[in-house]
C-alpha cells in the first residue's frame, strides 16, 4: 500500500501499489472509516485523478487505480449526506472538492 494523504480525522488514505484487480476493493483500514473519512478519501483520489489527467502523459495504470479508489468510497456515500457534507465544508462546485482533496494530500502529490 502507498500513503496517498490522510483525513481530516488523521486516518491514513492508501492505494494499492500493485493490483491487476479490474476494480480493487478498499484496505482494511478503510472497515474504520466515517462517512467524513470516506469523503475526504474520494475528495483525494478525486484530486489524485485530476493531477494525473492534466499531465501529458498520462499513466493509465495510476488513472484506473485512482478513479476506482475514488469510485470505491464514493459508494458508501449517500448523496444527501454528500450534500450536506459539501454545505458544510463550503465546497460548492467539484473544483472546491478537488481543493479540499489537495489540502489532505501528501505533500509530494502536489505540484
Amino acid at each position: 500500500m502507498q500513503h496517498v494523504g490522510v483525513t481530516r480525522s488523521g486516518r491514513a488514505v492508501q492505494v494499492p501499489i500493485f493490483s491487476d484487480e479490474p476494480k480493487p476493493e478498499l484496505p482494511p483500514a478503510c472497515g474504520l472509516y466515517t462517512l467524513a473519512d470516506h469523503f475526504d478519501a474520494y475528495a483525494v483520489f478525486e484530486y489524485l485523478l485530476s493531477r494525473e489527467l492534466s499531465r501529458r502523459t498520462v499513466d493509465a495504470r495510476a488513472r484506473g487505480m485512482y478513479h476506482n479508489m475514488s469510485s470505491c468510497h464514493d459508494l458508501k456515500l449517500d448523496r444527501d449526506w454528500r450534500k450536506a457534507e459539501c454545505l458544510a465544508l463550503g465546497l460548492a462546485t467539484i473544483f472546491n472538492v478537488l481543493e479540499h482533496g489537495k489540502g489532505l494530500t501528501d505533500r509530494i502529490f502536489k505540484d
